[in-house]
């Protein structure tokens, strides 16, 4: 379930400063996104990492990121805060630990954190289900007023999120891989709208500066979404 990953000289200076000030307060640094999954540009993709801790500790993302200019710094958190966002909505967060995030360094404890969050049922345990239509929304209207390759590289996570949430309220399955999401949910949709997100998903991973289709990326997650809060009722 932990997975390491190699560290590149900026990652590991990060990492020994963090150690050095934290010490052993620090129980866990990850990673995700595209350095994570494979798809790193050295000249301009940014690092985004997590920070947990044992106890509650002044937040210090401002100053780390002027430190370390391109760490983006997505979560700075104690174990009982990040259980806390987790179940007030934070699906993303919640398959990110499990299932795609890899590790730069960690304690047991964090290990330990992450085999009892593996075994609690995340729609079960949902306090605020008003946060996963805030969301929706949000992400609509983000990708509405995006452009180019700016909105297309914030609609793919987006909608890949929303069809893994809805595969884990139909199934019980917590999966990452794009076609393996949409094998699971082909019947809610079209072959076009299939393939769309497949193509989406690799221009987005090359940096391709394609004509990418706004339109139909706000109808699927419209279609998602909708068939995610048809099931609001037994949550």
């Amino acid at each position: 379930m932990l997975r390491k990953i190699h560290l590149d000289f900026y990652l590991k200076n990060f990492v020994d400063f963090c150690r050095q000030r934290y010490d052993k307060n620090l129980i866990a640094i990850g990673i995700y996104g595209s350095y994570a999954w494979g798809y790193f540009d050295k000249e301009k993709s940014d690092y985004d990492v997590f920070l947990i801790f044992n106890s509650k500790i002044k937040n210090e993302t401002e100053f780390l990121s002027k430190k370390f200019p391109r760490i983006s710094i997505n979560y700075f958190c104690d174990l009982d805060e990040l259980s806390e966002l987790i179940f007030d909505g934070h699906w993303t967060l919640y398959i990110t630990l499990l299932k795609s995030a890899r590790m730069l360094f960690y304690f047991d404890k964090y290990k330990i954190f992450l085999k009892r969050l593996k075994k609690i049922d995340f729609v079960k345990n949902l306090k605020n289900f008003d946060r996963i239509k805030w969301k929706a929304k949000f992400d609509r209207e983000q990708i509405q007023k995006g452009n180019g390759y700016s909105w297309a590289k914030y609609a793919m996570p987006a909608l890949r999120s929303r069809l893994q949430l809805l595969t884990y309220i139909r199934h019980r399955k917590l999966i990452w891989n794009l076609n393996k999401i949409i094998k699971l949910n082909k019947n809610l949709l079209t072959l076009e709208e299939r393939e769309f997100l497949i193509q989406l998903n690799k221009s987005v991973r090359e940096r391709k500066d394609d004509d990418y289709n706004k339109e139909r990326a706000i109808k699927i997650l419209d279609k998602v979404s909708k068939e995610i809060l048809s099931f609001s009722s037994t949550f």
